[in-house]
């Protein structure tokens, strides 16, 4: 999609939803795309929304209407064109509300799982080069000014906490230069690169990558099965959505075992796109024929498992920089304490 107006996700399912709720209050669309479209009147989206009421008030299909808009993603589009042809736009809305609504939420979630240890980090580079560069000076200078002599010992430890409180300053610097570098690589075309590296890095972030990419491949699977599609489709727009290209790797040898008339829940199983346990909830589902609810089902359960793994990485991360901030911090202060006992008790 070429346009910079990009809407949010979480804009994108609060729109599909009320789309939704339109249609199955019995309302004509044009009439109730009308009275949604008022809802955005002085925002910044009012525009955008306010050319769409019009293109499909002069007889432009929806799916038209907001393509021409073009400020949403190829894959609501498509989804949106096949509501439309096969008469259940409303359960689409209502699936791709949930699916935008899940796509927002893992989003929030990672923005957490970054921001807050950088803002630690921020703080406690703050207070290191204040006790450094204010505080130890300062301390010297009284000492000097009372007259006072360090032994070799203090002097050595004042030197041992300066240099270790010089090294975490430019260790922080560092970290904040490749956390920035990161975010700029997130929003470029090496995205995927800078993702595949910090997962090469630290491994709980290509844990919470692989469960991102299962929930996601499960939301597209639920939505586009409960459409009418069938499953060589389903796993093509599959492939296309999810961005992890290691599980894109996956979802084709699925795709390759399926059009060699592999059963459905064998060629999953091959490609190893679940765990044991999802995986029996998607035999039972086929087998029933509610697959759509279960892979429904299993979006849920994933997103879930992301939400308890990113705040069991903050979790983890926030103490330990605590810890090494009171210990520095710590070092630092008992430096200025040591020659500041020797001058008491010389006094006494």
């Amino acid at each position: 999609m070429g346009s910079s107006r990009v809407i949010p996700e979480d804009e994108i399912s609060i729109f599909c939803e009320q789309i939704a709720m339109v249609l199955k209050s019995g309302v004509p669309l044009y009439e109730g795309l009308e009275a949604v479209c008022e809802n955005y009147k002085d925002t910044k989206y009012e525009e955008c929304f306010l050319d769409i009421n019009e293109d499909y008030q002069k007889g432009t299909s929806f799916y038209d209407a907001c393509t021409k808009a073009d400020v949403f993603p190829e894959y609501m589009l498509q989804m949106i064109n096949v509501g439309e042809k096969s008469g259940k736009l409303d359960n689409v809305m209502d699936n791709l509300a949930k699916f935008y609504d899940r796509e927002n939420r893992i989003h929030e979630m990672v923005k957490s799982a970054v921001l807050q240890p950088s803002i630690m980090m921020v703080v406690m580079g703050a207070v290191v080069l204040l006790l450094v560069l204010k505080v130890l000076p300062i301390f010297k200078e009284v000492f000097r000014n009372l007259g006072s002599t360090f032994s070799e010992t203090t002097n050595d430890v004042i030197s041992v906490c300066t240099t270790i409180g010089i090294v975490v300053l430019v260790l922080l610097l560092i970290l904040i230069i490749i956390a920035v570098i990161f975010g700029v690589l997130l929003k470029s075309d090496m995205k995927q690169e800078a993702l595949n590296f910090a997962g090469k890095v630290f491994k709980p972030v290509n844990r919470i990558r692989n469960r991102i990419a299962t929930e996601r491949f499960a939301s597209v699977m639920s939505m586009m099965l409960s459409s009418g599609y069938n499953l060589t489709e389903c796993l093509e727009m599959s492939a296309k959505i999810v961005e992890d290209q290691q599980y894109v790797v996956k979802i084709n040898k699925c795709l390759e075992l399926v059009n060699a008339d592999t059963a459905f829940a064998a060629a999953i199983e091959e490609a190893e796109l679940f765990d044991k346990l999802t995986l029996r909830m998607v035999q039972i589902g086929i087998t029933t024929g509610q697959s759509d609810h279960a892979f429904d089902r299993i979006a849920e359960i994933y997103a879930e498992e992301v939400d308890t793994r990113i705040h069991n990485l903050i979790s983890w991360i926030e103490p330990a920089l605590v810890a090494v901030m009171t210990v520095l911090v710590g070092a630092i202060l008992l430096s200025v304490m040591l020659p500041l006992i020797t001058i008491i008790n010389n006094m006494g």
